[in-house]
């Protein structure tokens, strides 16, 4: 990896306790705790202004002051520069949130061109741990900028932005007004941010920044319009503290109803979400309540990353309206039109994405289904309770294999890493004795992009990263079952309907399996035990078999291998 700083920059950042921004995180259970800074690269303005933040920073830990103190300093460094801070109107804003000034702060040179440089500051200086609690990681300005491309403010109308930080949405607006402009946050230092920002975007009005310190969820403020032309926001990602609202259990899905409620009549709203919105089946009520109120406009997703997330995300852009049109879903450099009816077509209304091409392949295989594998067995891997306290990597007399998702293979098992001393009742979940034991059984990756299955006939044990199928499909053994759940064919299904990083048993009961005859069962099930002996080679006579079996053209079958083998990339 190319390095971005250098190694004295390396050694003011470990005494500030800052990290790059790239480095791989812990765990979100460990970050909660965590006591470091992370400088988020992605919302400098002007990435050659690093180095002078860095020593910002240094300066900033030197003196041994509070968060508070020093953007409270900083605030009226900016001001002093724009000629404000002695105004009357700034020094009511100043008065609101007073504290100690720090004046080698006061005077400190500041670069000129950061869009946000106190919101930039205040991330700089909050710890992992409060920012992960608080869901206060700001949007990127790339995409802040990328939401906003489409809305430009007319005369008359309104634009709210209900957890605002420290007003990125906000200063970006297009051809506002500052009297159009309306925040809410509940982080008191965020809004006195979000109000000096204001007052610097614009220096020749004099006014009282809208932007208001309370909780969006929790209060109705009254000095705020009943409705907005433009609601756009990047809310808390995570789950509700207190009890569901609008039957919702997440943050953001209750900042959505509520916000789309204060929508005028051909209102935007444009809302950030996690990725997992558009296919993870919790989130059904969500992508429901998108799809039967106004007209989901357009999707698109993000590679633009938040230093100390990991989540993908999207944005959803809906506007309030009784029509009704094809979705816009943009995903890298392709962009499709979806009429909403389509997403009807799975269980959990999944918010899929793939051309017309991938939509025809799919009608085309959908409709050589004549079977399911809603008359299977199904069951889940052992829980222990502790894995730590009660596997073993190395066996002691009593004890027998068990094997976990990492051990699971296309076809076969890999060779067992632990053990465990097998008394189900010390054991915190168990499925039947009969289904650990049968004499045949598939057992497939339950955490995982893309389907995985292999085959057992040891009746050996399984933990809960590895699920039990025993399937029962007319005209097909168990062997032939497991092949057409490994090919590329099965792969695609799989991926375009689905798209999640879990095999779920509701997804898998959708898949549809074809009629066969007897020979092609005989055929199928002889090749798939010569891949159980070893001869791998024998799985693209399978893949071509299958192919042939659901009708497949040539150029059918590439498009396949091709969208398969980018996947696997």
């Amino acid at each position: 990896m190319e390095e971005l700083i250098s190694s004295s920059t390396k050694k003011n950042w470990e005494k500030l306790g800052v990290t790059e921004s790239d480095k791989k995180l812990c765990s979100r259970a460990n970050k909660m705790l965590s006591q470091k800074r992370i400088m988020p690269l992605e919302y400098f303005s002007k990435k050659e202004n690093k180095n002078d933040i860095i020593a910002l920073l240094e300066k900033i830990t030197q003196l041994n002051c509070t968060i508070e103190e020093v953007i409270y300093s900083l605030a009226i460094n900016l001001l002093k520069r724009h000629c404000l801070a002695e105004k009357k109107h700034v020094k009511i804003i100043l008065k609101q949130y007073c504290c100690t000034m720090i004046e080698q702060l006061v005077e400190y040179p500041l670069p000129t061109n950061e869009q946000d440089l106190l919101g930039l500051i205040y991330q700089c200086l909050q710890k992992e741990g409060e920012k992960n609690k608080k869901g206060a990681y700001y949007t990127p300005l790339s995409v802040v900028e990328k939401m906003l491309k489409e809305i430009s403010l007319q005369k008359g109308q309104t634009f709210l932005d209900p957890c605002c930080g420290s007003g990125a949405f906000l200063l970006a607006v297009k051809k506002a007004q500052c009297y159009q402009l309306f925040g809410i946050d509940k982080d008191p230092l965020a809004v006195f941010i979000a109000k000096c920002n204001l007052v610097l975007k614009f220096p020749n009005e004099i006014f009282q920044p809208q932007i208001y310190l309370e909780d969006y969820l929790k209060k109705e403020i009254s000095a705020l319009p009943r409705q907005f032309d433009f609601i756009v926001t990047n809310p808390p990602w995570g789950a509700l503290k207190e009890k569901e609202i609008f039957a919702m259990k997440e943050t953001f899905s209750c900042f959505l109803i509520k916000a789309y409620e204060q929508l005028k009549e051909n209102g935007i709203l444009h809302f950030l979400l996690p990725e997992a919105v558009m296919n993870v089946k919790a989130h059904r009520k969500l992508r429901e309540f998108l799809l039967c109120h106004g007209n989901l406009k357009k999707i698109e997703y993000y590679n633009d990353m938040f230093s100390g997330v990991t989540t993908k995300f999207v944005s959803v852009l809906l506007e309030k309206t009784k029509s009704q049109n094809c979705i816009s879903i943009k995903k890298e450099e392709k962009k499709v039109e979806i009429a909403p009816k389509e997403f009807y077509k799975t269980k959990n209304i999944i918010f899929h994405f793939y051309t017309p091409q991938e939509s025809d392949l799919l009608k085309k295989i959908q409709k050589k289904g004549a079977y399911t594998l809603s008359h299977s067995k199904w069951a889940l891997g052992i829980v222990t309770g502790n894995n730590k306290e009660k596997l073993y990597t190395n066996p002691k007399k009593g004890m027998e294999k068990i094997y976990t998702g990492k051990e699971i293979k296309p076809y076969f098992l890999e060779p067992a890493r632990h053990y465990i001393f097998y008394q189900r009742q010390a054991l915190q979940q168990t499925a039947k004795e009969e289904y650990y034991r049968a004499k045949e059984k598939l057992v497939y990756k339950f955490i995982s992009k893309k389907l995985v299955f292999a085959y057992d006939n040891t009746g050996s044990l399984f933990l809960n990263s590895a699920n039990i199928l025993i399937p029962s499909i007319p005209n097909m053994s168990i062997k032939t079952v497991m092949a057409f759940l490994n090919t590329p064919l099965y792969q695609f299904l799989y991926m375009c309907l689905f798209g999640e990083v879990k095999i779920l048993k509701g997804n898998l009961l959708q898949l549809p399996f074809p009629a066969i005859s007897e020979q092609e069962n005989k055929w199928i099930t002889e090749i798939a035990e010569d891949i159980l002996k070893g001869k791998n080679q024998q799985k693209q006579i399978i893949d071509e078999m299958v192919y042939d079996i659901f009708g497949l053209e040539q150029k059918e079958k590439e498009y396949i291998k091709k969208y398969f083998a980018e996947k696997e990339t």
